[in-house]
């Protein structure tokens, strides 16, 4: 395969795929800068390293979450969901019911323990099959069901208020 055909095929393969890593970076990080930095970062360590190799969504998401876990063990602090993000589209008050709804759901996910956060993250956004996931995870794929499903319901717990 010639490189001009590898670059296209990864340039597909972003395309394809930058919307749900962004959003499953965006819930783990609740940082809309960080998770393009990681989102560009990991799409970087793929052409680097796999650029010659068959495009694999499942390998991109295990890059992206290395590359969070990475980001996560240099840099010990917690995550300030209160920050602003650049946003220059639509009105005032559209811009402002969907931070709102945004800092909702990530106060949500922020009382999730990390493990499901994570789980549910890729569930949610990567549109992968949960044998996908559960290789991504290296847990077993009856594992990563039991937990997306554990992780659903005390979500849906903290969003009624029955849970704090």
């Amino acid at each position: 395969m010639r490189y001009t055909e590898t670059v296209h095929d990864v340039s597909v393969l972003f395309e394809e795929n930058k919307d749900r890593l962004f959003a499953y970076l965006i819930r783990m990080t609740g940082d809309y800068d960080l998770a393009g930095d990681i989102l560009q970062e990991s799409f970087t360590r793929y052409m680097e390293h796999y650029k010659g190799n068959e495009n694999s969504v499942s390998l991109l998401y295990t890059i992206a979450r290395n590359a969070l876990i990475d980001h996560t063990r240099k840099h010990r602090h917690h995550v300030e969901l209160d920050g602003e993000h650049k946003d220059h589209k639509g009105d005032l008050e559209h811009t402002i019911m969907i931070r709102e709804d945004y800092r909702k759901v990530m106060r949500g996910f922020e009382a999730l323990d990390e493990e499901e956060r994570d789980i549910l993250s890729l569930a949610i956004s990567s549109e992968l099959p949960y044998h996908e996931i559960a290789a991504v995870t290296g847990m077993s794929m009856a594992n990563i069901k039991v937990k997306v499903h554990r992780a659903r319901v005390k979500l849906k717990k903290i969003f009624s208020g029955e849970e704090s």
